[in-house]
């Protein structure tokens, strides 16, 4: 986790908020300790930061990775026979249209539009029509979550449905894009394995229970709590059993373990009644001003002894913070070691985002420490091997003393 300027608010952890103490209470005393686990694991992501992360990204992706010109569209909730731009199904978001993300993605599209020129960016794409004449070659789909995926899904199923974009895309004249602020495991691999989309982009990986540093033993425990707890036990580890540990300042997301949005379950507390963390979907203002921008400790050296590098772990954080100014490079080729080489593996492994471990591995090709495939060179594994050698302690073994000193004895003169 990054250093904290003096005077920067500290997000309090959710287990020490008012409503963090009560609801703990909801639990049998042997039941606590995975229950302040799962609490503490939660991921609190700011409006500003979400903004600012998702715009630059938006950016970045438009001027370099996608076929120009491009239109932008919010990803929302389709039924499962929705056809796009047939009958009343648009790409226009509305307000009844899902807790509000959609809203707030719309804007940041608008913005982004706005501050691109139209080579690049098509305006007002509300129509087959205007995509035609504009010769739109890419669509690029934007959302703030994926945590079953099922929504991406069924958003791309809804435009494939429409036999022109079925067309154009089999013709390869246009292409499908979605970009993620975040993405479970679980969920982004079910949306690349759909083959619905060509191109899939995320900021952030994992958030889940899959990418703590739990033991196997704290997994199945916090599973178990969340089944044994819930109201609705089909619901205990989210949405399609998603296991989502991410909160936006704007929403909850249904992929949180319903334990913590529930406001009636199986309590434990004299009077019967469940202490909410949350209230369904929505973050109590002063709850939320407690917690924005709060994310679980990470330890580098857990990471290191979980890929088999124990004697890197030995040597201390000394070597896995930083060489030539790029922090978390050591701990990178640790799992590159490993077999791991996708940056989003990467960022979900040593808590970093996606581009940020994208910036990582383009440094180690710089310095020749892992090659095009993102295998460890010889330089690389001199590296590693370097890093592993403890840095020598020395220890005076004088101890100091504010008494005077008197000789007890002289020496005899030559």
């Amino acid at each position: 986790m990054a250093m904290r300027m003096r005077g920067e608010r500290v997000p309090t952890r959710p287990s020490e908020t008012r409503q963090g103490i009560e609801w703990l209470t909801n639990f049998a005393p042997g039941d606590t300790a995975a229950a302040q686990l799962l609490l503490n694991s939660l991921h609190v992501v700011s409006e500003t930061t979400f903004r600012q992360e998702l715009s630059e990204q938006l950016r970045s992706t438009l001027t370099a990775e996608v076929n120009v010109p491009a239109a932008l569209y919010s990803v929302r909730s389709c039924r499962p026979t929705d056809t796009m731009f047939i009958g009343d199904v648009s790409p226009l978001v509305s307000s009844g249209d899902g807790g509000g993300s959609e809203l707030i993605v719309q804007n940041i599209l608008r913005a982004t539009e706005r501050s691109l020129d139209t080579a690049v960016l098509t305006r007002n794409a509300t129509t087959i029509d205007v995509l035609r004449a504009r010769r739109v070659r890419s669509l690029v789909f934007v959302s703030d979550y994926a945590g079953s995926g099922e929504e991406c899904l069924a958003y791309a199923r809804a435009w494939l449905r429409n036999a022109t974009i079925r067309s154009w895309r089999s013709l390869k004249l246009i292409r499908l894009h979605l970009m993620l602020f975040a993405s479970t495991t679980a969920g982004l691999r079910r949306i690349r394995s759909s083959g619905l989309y060509d191109q899939v982009s995320v900021i952030h990986h994992g958030m889940d229970f899959a990418s703590m540093q739990w033991s196997r033993q704290e997994v199945k425990q916090v599973s178990e709590l969340c089944l044994e707890y819930a109201r609705r036990p089909e619901e205990g580890l989210g949405w399609s059993r998603s296991e989502g540990l991410l909160v936006f300042e704007h929403t909850v997301p249904n992929n949180l373990p319903a334990i913590l949005r529930q406001t009636k379950g199986r309590s434990r507390r004299p009077d019967g009644q469940w202490a909410p963390f949350f209230m369904n979907r929505v973050v109590p203002p002063g709850l939320m001003r407690e917690l924005v921008g709060y994310r679980p400790a990470y330890d580098p050296l857990l990471g290191l002894r979980a890929v088999g590098q124990v004697r890197l772990a030995r040597a201390g954080e000394h070597h896995t913070h930083a060489r030539g100014g790029i922090r978390h490079l050591v701990e990178v080729l640790a799992h590159v070691s490993k077999g791991r080489r996708h940056p989003e593996q990467l960022a979900s492994a040593v808590a970093v985002s996606v581009p940020a471990a994208r910036e990582i591995l383009a440094q180690a090709r710089r310095w020749g420490l892992v090659d095009d495939q993102t295998r460890l060179t010889d330089a690389g594994r001199d590296e590693l091997r370097a890093a592993k050698i403890r840095p020598r302690q020395v220890v005076s073994r004088l101890q100091g003393s504010q008494e005077p000193y008197y000789p007890v004895a002289l020496r005899e003169s030559r």
